[in-house]
């Protein structure tokens, strides 16, 4: 049974996957997506949700998620975690769910890795939809 895409859903996508599966993002240049990165969900609706990649260090213009913020299964909750507030994905539920088996996500929806809804990440602090450009090989894993 697939996970119910709804704000504060953690997941680990492959990109490589996200890519093939006609994923859209707000960046252009490389932002050294990983195998098994891990997304959160900040907004979902009936055909898609709005992913934001988390990577476990800092770098210029990321923020910090804090440990108390998560749930879930142990490799989510004892890694450090940050987002960049201009990278955001749409990916379609089914894509989804492909990128999840490709990557081997260890949660489950009886015990999914979650971030608690008051620390996501606000909406409006994301590009706008017009942004959004084809995911495309060239800003997916160079790990792949």
């Amino acid at each position: 049974m697939p996970h119910v895409h709804a704000p504060g859903l953690v997941l680990q996508l492959d990109p490589v996957t996200l890519s093939k599966h006609g994923a859209t993002c707000t960046w252009s240049d490389d932002p050294e997506l990983s195998a098994q990165q891990y997304f959160v969900c900040i907004e979902s609706n009936k055909t898609d949700a709005l992913w934001v990649p988390l990577f476990g260090g800092p770098a210029p213009g990321r923020r910090g998620i804090a440990a108390t913020a998560k749930s879930g299964h142990p490799r989510w909750t004892r890694s450090s975690s940050f987002f960049h507030p201009a990278q955001v994905i749409r990916i379609s539920h089914k894509a989804t769910q492909r990128a999840a088996e490709a990557a081997y996500d260890q949660s489950s929806p009886k015990v999914p890795n979650r971030m608690a809804a008051e620390q996501l990440p606000p909406l409006a602090e994301f590009p706008a939809a017009t942004a959004f450009i084809p995911m495309s090989a060239g800003v997916v894993s160079r790990y792949a």
